[in-house]
């Protein structure tokens, strides 16, 4: 799956992309509904633990590929102009990564991914967020394991001039939504009047 830029040209063939463009009532939504009102929802690919799409992910988030993490942002930015998901947003949010991790690893793989976004939509990037508690990982974590870990540890700042405003929350991997919607939910703590949506790269299942 390496090279050709981001994968061979055999792998783009079988690449399982997430197949519903249905912006506004599809299974991603659907499971975020039981947390928040969420507006609008995509994802780029689907896969199961086993798919070796997977490495992907794993490629960006553990083993130091940030610049893969930008391509495929824009690779998904572009996907999803056919749906027109990109018409109401007005800013792309980043999930954060404790500041430990952030060091650790030299980058939010998310903030990247939104800067690839970005450079095809022009939408600015903001870190609106903040995790304010080190817990332990959701990797190895359970459905309702990640739902309890992941309660309460996002605050939102800096709000001025984004009142009122349609926010896109994006991350790499939805699971439960529990990441995802947690984050919403401190966005509309801290502000009533905005529109949430979600991009995560990738729907795991």
């Amino acid at each position: 799956m390496r090279g050709e830029d981001v994968m061979c040209a055999f792998c783009a063939i079988g690449f399982p992309r997430f197949r519903s463009t249905d912006i506004k009532d599809n299974s991603l939504l659907r499971r975020l509904w039981d947390w928040t009102d969420i507006k609008h929802a995509t994802t780029f690919f689907s896969y199961n633990h086993f798919s070796p799409y997977h490495n992907l992910v794993i490629d960006f988030k553990f083993h130091g590929k940030s610049d893969l993490a930008v391509k495929m942002g824009r690779w998904a930015a572009m996907e999803a102009m056919k749906s027109g998901f990109w018409d109401e947003i007005d800013a792309l949010v980043p999930v954060p990564l404790t500041r430990w991790r952030k060091w650790q690893r030299g980058y939010n793989q998310a903030e990247l991914l939104a800067r690839g976004m970005s450079e095809v939509t022009g939408l600015p990037v903001v870190n609106l967020l903040r995790r304010t508690e080190n817990r332990i990982s959701q990797t190895q974590l359970s459905n309702e394991q990640r739902r309890k870990n992941a309660e309460g540890i996002y605050r939102a700042s800096r709000l001025e001039g984004w009142r009122g405003k349609h926010l896109l929350l994006v991350d790499d991997v939805m699971t439960t939504g529990s990441t995802l919607a947690n984050c919403a939910l401190a966005l509309r703590d801290a502000e009533k009047g905005n529109e949430i949506s979600v991009f995560p790269l990738t729907f795991a299942y």
